[in-house]
């Protein structure tokens, strides 16, 4: 799934370009995908009631459930996504674990999750900060989720590079892209390998015109983790935004790369081109969206494109 995007005619594809890729909104992890499993003691016996609270970084969003009796969960409807769950329940310690989805369609055996035996389970105010900073987000008050992750910070600094992977993400959707930056690179300070997030801040730069804070965290970025194209199509939006059309042009070559069919890339690609005045690789990327896609809108731009280049 992709972030919606306006449509225009080629006379207009400066303003068409404005605003194209923004880092998704907070139900962009919504999908046909589905992860499930189980939750249980050191014995194998199911606990009833602990809380998961499942994220996808490349997202930017996710959502809590709860076990049900024979301490089953199903996180349904979800993106193909590295999903990070914190799981928790009252007298057992919290554990961390992470599920790779590698496409909508596909069907996961169901992840066994033993839990240890250990404290009564978070202090009462942490566990309200953390649910009152969920649900927030959830809403959409991000300032009010913010203040609660904050109080979250002072409460367990140990987990500080949580926290402010989740104040980056209010920043973000704020559009205050100099402080998401500043937060997500919180994260990265702890966990450089993280390509997710790395790919977020990035993305959160160039849409803030930091160019040369993004240059800086791509040269850390281990691009053979990324597998999703539109991570490398949203940093070519971005860089074209930006002013930078030789950047876009070579994000937009990495997002073909891992998508041959990528028709947006390839029209975005041309109008990059265009913008060079290359007009025999614009030429190219049209004819490839005519022939991807021979019906429907785009095909249809591209075709008007063509005529003008005659």
């Amino acid at each position: 799934m992709r972030c919606a995007v306006a449509r225009a005619v080629l006379a207009s594809a400066a303003l068409w370009f404005l605003g194209l890729a923004r880092p998704c909104a907070a139900q962009d992890w919504r999908g046909t995908g589905r992860v499930e499993g189980v939750v249980t003691d050191e014995a194998g016996q199911p606990i009833e009631g602990a809380t998961l609270k499942a994220q996808c970084a490349e997202r930017g969003g996710g959502t809590s459930l709860k076990t049900d009796k024979k301490g089953h969960f199903v996180l349904g409807g979800v993106v193909a996504c590295n999903w990070n769950f914190d799981i928790e329940a009252p007298g057992y310690e919290t554990r961390q674990i992470a599920v790779r989805l590698p496409a909508e369609s596909a069907r996961l055996a169901p992840v066994k999750v033993p839990l240890k035996k250990g404290s009564a389970g978070p202090a009462p105010e942490l566990r309200a900060a953390a649910e009152k900073a969920d649900a927030a987000y959830q809403a959409g008050r991000f300032e009010e989720a913010r203040a609660e992750y904050e109080k979250l910070l002072a409460l367990r600094p140990d987990l500080a590079s949580t926290i402010h992977q989740q104040i980056g993400f209010t920043y973000v959707q704020q559009k205050q892209y100099a402080k998401a930056v500043e937060h997500l690179e919180q994260v990265l300070a702890t966990d450089p390998a993280n390509a997710q997030i790395r790919a977020i801040a990035v993305q959160a730069a160039l849409e803030g015109r930091l160019v040369e804070k993004a240059r800086q965290l791509l040269s850390s970025l281990d691009e053979s983790k990324i597998t999703s194209a539109d991570v490398f199509f949203n940093m070519g939006v971005n860089f074209f935004n930006a002013g930078e059309v030789k950047d876009s042009i070579e994000y937009f070559g990495k997002a073909l790369k891992l998508d041959g069919a990528h028709v947006d890339a390839y029209y975005r690609r041309a109008l990059a081109y265009l913008g060079l005045g290359q007009t025999a690789q614009a030429k190219a990327d049209l004819q490839k969206v005519i022939e991807l896609q021979p019906e429907g809108e785009m095909a249809t731009m591209a075709k008007k494109a063509l005529e003008q280049l005659k």
